[in-house]
């Protein structure tokens, strides 16, 4: 069966109207709940001209996140693998439910992180006046494959950090009295990674901490990359 795709506006549209509509009906509960929790800041995106669409996975992958982002052709597909996933409802059940919107949002706007970076031809890239130098990693491996490995978990290292400050930011905007906890939840999801490793975003979170982490006077794209940029300067 073909991945079905949708425009998320249409999509929404549906799920507000009725839970029988037919072009939803053949969606499974923790697939609605999902798509849901990303509805808010998909919607946001859009309005903002991401060409985001969204792909139902029929059957997911072993080992696939429950929701992840892919670029092709210029646009952004958000992907969810529930079928045959046990991540996606054992993610689900370990957020305490009056939290579980508020996280599945910033879930979905860290994903909308990704999109923008490639949508505006940055990702991988570093700003402006910063140079991407070998580290103490790369430079201890004693292979060129090696160091290639490891050069590509630094990048995605930095992408994983600016995608986890534009879920909190638009946290901080829009649940800013469940901001602690949802920052709490991804302190958790992190404190288990390998340091330094693909998505050890450790450095970056402990900015988010601070009073003023978030001012709200921007966008959550802006509001990320001014506190990802701050993280780089000495990280």
């Amino acid at each position: 069966m073909a991945a079905r795709i949708a425009s998320v506006l249409a999509f929404s549209a549906l799920l507000l109207a009725s839970h029988a509509a037919p072009a939803a009906a053949d969606l499974t509960d923790t697939e609605r709940r999902w798509l849901a929790g990303a509805t808010p800041p998909v919607a946001w995106a859009l309005k903002q001209g991401l060409p985001i669409d969204i792909v139902v996975l029929p059957q997911a992958e072993a080992g696939a996140a429950p929701i992840a982002m892919g670029y092709d052709e210029g646009r952004c597909k958000l992907v969810f693998a529930m079928r045959g996933n046990p991540a996606a409802e054992s993610t689900l059940a370990a957020i305490p439910p009056p939290l579980l919107q508020a996280t599945l949002e910033a879930m979905a706007a860290h994903e909308i992180g990704h999109c923008q970076r490639h949508r505006s031809g940055a990702f991988n890239s570093l700003p402006s006046g910063l140079a991407d130098k070998p580290d103490a990693i790369e430079n201890r491996q004693p292979t060129v494959e090696l160091q290639a490995i490891a050069r590509e978990m630094r990048i995605t290292r930095r992408e994983e950090a600016y995608a986890d400050l534009v879920g909190l930011a638009w946290t901080h905007a829009h649940h800013a009295d469940q901001y602690a906890q949802v920052l709490a939840w991804f302190d958790q999801a992190r404190s288990d990674e390998t340091p330094r490793g693909f998505h050890d975003t450790r450095h970056w979170l402990a900015l988010a901490h601070a009073a003023d982490a978030f001012t709200g006077t921007a966008g959550p794209f802006d509001e990320a990359d001014a506190m990802w940029q701050r993280g780089l300067l000495d990280d």
